[in-house]
């Protein structure tokens, strides 16, 4: 396995990365390697032949990496095959595939990405597309980009549940983008629209929102029908959505910097860190004291 600073792309800012590593077998479906999610900068540009193998990996083991498009354009370039891509492009490559994704540079990518490894006789795509490589576009990417949230997560935690939970969240994730391949068609609808409308700007404004009758003012739309919509294509309520972002935000800037709870609180919309600490517990089952306290004595060599 490269190191970690050599792992990553350096094109891109606002990024979480996290590397978990090569397992050691591939029991499992899906085995977590690296998930993350970042903003590319206008002149990125990855342009790879194949991935270099690994010499402690094993014979039979394979990877595949997902990348899921959440806002931009651009274009990829799996083998011979060129595509544009938009928010709710998914495209997939395993190891040996030329890959080319270029950036646009009016229009820079906020894009997911999740590099698995698997039995090299297993293709996690297969109930879209039986080839190495493949392309799709989906339309309702709030429960796709929840499941990538909850890996992010979970890939955080110093727990020894932590890589089987990512791995089962990986195979649901995969399930997921195949049942949304397969059934592209609610895009262009009227209701869809002002879903997608209300997600983006949700996802880009979730530090300030502090409710969602203001999300809906902004969107120039009734709460009501907003809470109406956002269940039928996200399975939730916006508001649990909306502290799902902040607390997701807030255990990273926990575990990543030295903020103090009562500045990341503030950052993140609430009144007081009281409030903040209740809705963190409430979510993590912890409050966020603990919950630093916790990962440093699960990072204690024993």
């Amino acid at each position: 396995m490269q190191p970690k600073e050599n792992y990553f792309s350096k094109q891109v800012t606002d990024a979480r990365q996290i590397l978990i590593g090569i397992p050691k077998g591939t029991d499992e479906e899906l085995n977590v390697v690296s998930v993350g999610c970042e903003r590319c900068l206008p002149e990125f540009l990855v342009d790879r032949k194949t991935f270099p193998r690994n010499p402690n990996q094993p014979e039979d083991m394979d990877f595949t990496t997902f990348e899921f498009v959440l806002e931009g354009e651009g274009e990829v370039q799996l083998g011979e095959k060129l595509q544009e891509v938009k928010s709710g492009s998914v495209f997939s490559y395993s190891r040996g595939v030329p890959h080319r994704i270029r950036n646009s540079r009016k229009k820079p990518m906020l894009k997911y990405f999740l590099v698995c490894a698997h039995h090299s006789s297993r293709q996690p795509f297969h109930l879209v597309h039986s080839e190495r490589a493949g392309f799709f576009q989906i339309s309702s990417i709030g429960e796709v980009m929840e499941l990538f949230e909850l890996i992010l997560s979970n890939a955080n935690l110093d727990s020894e549940y932590a890589s089987s939970i990512c791995n089962s969240l990986a195979k649901a994730l995969v399930l997921k983008l195949c049942e949304k391949a397969n059934h592209f068609s609610h895009s262009g609808s009227l209701a869809w629209n002002t879903y997608d409308r209300a997600l983006q700007f949700m996802r880009k404004n979730y530090f300030s929102l502090k409710s969602i009758e203001e999300l809906a003012n902004q969107v120039n739309v009734d709460a009501a029908y907003l809470s109406r919509i956002f269940r039928r294509f996200h399975k939730d309520t916006p508001y649990k959505f909306l502290i799902r972002l902040k607390m997701g935000h807030a255990a990273s800037l926990l575990l990543t910097t030295d903020n103090l709870v009562k500045n990341i609180a503030f950052e993140l919309g609430f009144e007081n860190p009281f409030h903040f600490s209740k809705t963190f517990k409430s979510v993590y089952g912890v409050s966020p004291e603990n919950f630093v306290k916790q990962r440093r004595l699960d990072r204690k060599p024993t």
